[in-house]
């Protein structure tokens, strides 16, 4: 997993959103800043153009990209998100993404222990 200092971000996301904790994710070229309480993890992602994640599921998931795109896959249906577009992913639904160009956006998981803290 690729380490990426935070003022790579700088100008894409608020400096008090960099300066939350950052989470662990198992595929390079992706970088979350974490916020959670006992019911809730929101983190602020960057993905770097190409990142993909395959054919998964987990929690319920809310999002909104904040600049860039996602294409995103569930259950068969795929749609292009672009900046200001929300998403849902239901629990359980088989789901993947691919991003084709570098892409902020803020998630929201109903697991507060979703994404692992770093450090």
């Amino acid at each position: 997993m690729a380490t990426t200092r935070t003022d790579e971000f700088t100008g894409l996301l608020p400096e008090e959103v960099l300066a939350l904790p950052k989470v662990e994710v198992p595929i390079d070229g992706v970088t979350g800043f974490c916020m959670r309480d006992e019911e809730k993890q929101v983190v602020f992602f960057v993905f770097e153009e190409g990142v993909s994640f395959p054919d998964h599921s987990h929690c319920a998931q809310y999002g909104t990209i904040i600049a860039g795109e996602m294409v995103l896959e569930v259950e068969g249906r795929t749609n292009l998100y672009q900046s200001g577009d929300h998403y849902h992913v239901p629990e359980g639904v088989l789901h993947r993404t691919v991003f084709t160009r570098r892409t902020a956006l803020v998630d929201m998981s109903d697991d507060p222990a979703r994404y692992k803290l770093l450090g």
